[in-house]
């Protein structure tokens, strides 16, 4: 297990995004193509602008969203999918997405 201690949360996103830069160009590299989960989260707010201004082949990138609230409307200030949007999908051309609709049928959605 590689384990670094950073200074604060610039450096953590920083280190963090070199790191999944670095994963997402060798899958792309390897594979024409990269799958990523993305969490959602204050703690996540560095490493996304970080890895954001990378210049990665995004149009190579299948994203998936980790979790959703159920029942909260995607304008709500708290949904996952409205971060995303913002802080990810609207920084990049990620072309094929999947977001969770939390105002679906739970069981649907899983589905």
């Amino acid at each position: 297990m590689y384990i670094d201690i950073c200074e604060n949360r610039n450096t953590l996103g920083l280190a963090a995004a070199d790191i999944a830069a670095s994963a997402i160009a060798e899958a792309i590299a390897e594979n024409g193509a990269a799958t990523v989960i993305f969490a959602t989260g204050a703690s996540q707010f560095e490493f996304l602008q970080a890895l954001t201004a990378r210049n990665l082949a995004w149009e190579r990138v299948r994203m998936f969203h980790l979790d959703e609230y159920i029942a909260l409307p995607e304008n709500h200030p708290a949904s996952f999918r409205r971060y995303l949007k913002e802080r990810l999908l609207s920084r990049t051309n990620i072309e094929e997405y999947y977001l969770i609709n939390g105002e679906a049928d739970p069981y649907q959605e899983v589905q």
